[in-house]
């Protein structure tokens, strides 16, 4: 039971793009709606006389798609893959990889190619309720690459496709003893080095240790033990509109949402329409698997935002 509480109070911190809802700010559930509801669409292109709808959700893509008889599948679909994207903050807290923390950027991006292979196999033995698990998973570490990193305040309005082809590399990571932060005002603002912003060197926060490099930029928040004194000041994440960077949250979130699609299209491409809309719950075969809690948060009833913008984003 400790533990579980120990759990429960540092997630209600939010050390990745939020699980609780608050204010204005997008959830990880946001997210992986958001994109699934886009990329599914791309994908009933394939069906005679479909026209997007609007407001798209999952009833009415699934009429739109000629497959409304399985809205309700479609909907135990989403919600189990954001399940297991929630659960990798209680899986795998502190473990920097998951989040790309700490620069860990080689190695988170290895866990998502790793999880879009698996992925595949696990579609092609039939092993469905497999693949959401793995989806959820790489998909919360696809999307807070873009919370806790600089991407977005070097001036990037696309996703990083080096975190989804194997072929390419991750461009310009800082090297492991360069400074990249400091504090140089009492509200800490302007923290990420001038020359970081200039040179166009990617970086990230660092979570949960009890001390990092010297010179190195923290996550920030109050769940955060490497931010010091200063604490929800001293970092770079922009998990929610009033993170530390919080003011870039909406243009993070929407990063990575076409991020997420972009994965989505992959394993799309990787497989067939009919098995991705099996894997998403467009399908008679209601989704199985072990996905609910008796735990609040995860119980995923909330409102949804309009998931109906386009996407333009390409793999």
């Amino acid at each position: 039971m400790r533990r579980i509480l120990l759990l429960w109070s540092l997630l209600i911190v939010a050390q990745a793009f939020l699980i609780l809802r608050k204010g204005n700010s997008k959830t990880h559930q946001d997210i992986t709606r958001i994109a699934i509801l886009r990329a599914t669409a791309k994908v009933c292109e394939c069906v005679e006389g479909f026209t997007k709808p609007k407001p798209l959700d999952t009833e009415t893509l699934a009429r739109s798609c000629k497959k409304d008889a399985f809205t309700k599948n479609f909907e135990t679909g989403i919600k189990m893959i954001s399940y297991y994207n929630v659960k990798t903050d209680v899986d795998h807290l502190l473990e920097a990889k998951y989040h790309f923390h700490a620069e860990k950027f080689v190695d988170g991006k290895m866990l998502i190619i790793k999880g879009v292979e698996d992925i595949t196999k696990d579609i092609r033995k039939n092993k469905f309720a497999d693949a959401r698990k793995k989806l959820g998973k790489i998909l919360h570490t696809l999307q807070d690459f873009y919370s806790h990193s600089n991407w977005i305040e070097l001036g990037n309005t696309k996703p990083c496709t080096a975190l989804i082809n194997s072929e390419e590399n991750i461009p310009n990571p800082a090297k492991p003893n360069q400074e990249t932060c400091e504090c140089p005002t009492k509200n800490c603002e302007g923290n990420i080095l001038k020359n970081i912003i200039d040179e166009n060197i990617l970086t990230s926060g660092y979570f949960g240790i009890k001390k990092k490099p010297k010179g190195k930029c923290s996550h920030g928040g109050p769940g955060d033990i490497t931010a010091g004194l200063t604490k929800s000041l001293d970092g770079i994440n922009k998990d929610a509109s009033d993170s530390s960077h919080g003011s870039l949250h909406n243009k993070a979130a929407d990063v990575a949402i076409d991020a997420s699609v972009q994965l989505l299209e992959k394993i799309w491409k990787n497989n067939n329409e009919a098995n991705f809309f099996r894997l998403m719950g467009l399908h008679m075969e209601k989704p199985t698997g072990e996905w609910k809690t008796r735990f609040s948060l995860f119980k995923l009833k909330s409102r949804y935002p309009d998931a109906t913008k386009d996407s333009d984003v390409e793999v």
